[in-house]
C-alpha cells in the first residue's frame, strides 16, 4: 500500500498500536466465515472460508457487511 499525505507518520499511525479487533469464526447458513465483532449482537464480515463461488457471489455475504446475530456458546 502506498500513502501519498502531507501529514506526518505519527499522525497518520496514532493508535495503530492499540487497535485489537476481536476476530470470530462463525458459521451462518452453512457458510462459514471470518466476522469482527462490534458488539453483542453485531458483526462485520472479514472474509469467507468456503469453497462454494456462489457464496461469494452473494451480497450479503460480501466482505465489510454487517451482521445481526445471537452467539451460541457451548458448554
Amino acid at each position: 500500500m502506498t500513502l501519498y499525505t502531507i501529514m506526518p507518520d505519527e499522525v497518520v499511525w496514532a493508535g495503530q498500536e492499540n487497535f485489537e479487533p476481536e476476530y470470530m469464526d462463525v458459521e451462518i447458513d452453512g457458510i462459514s466465515m471470518q466476522v469482527e465483532r462490534l458488539n453483542a449482537a453485531q458483526a462485520r464480515i472479514v472474509r469467507l472460508y468456503s469453497g462454494n463461488v456462489q457464496d461469494y457471489l452473494n451480497p450479503a455475504y460480501a466482505p465489510g457487511s454487517m451482521l445481526e446475530f445471537q452467539p451460541f456458546f457451548r458448554k
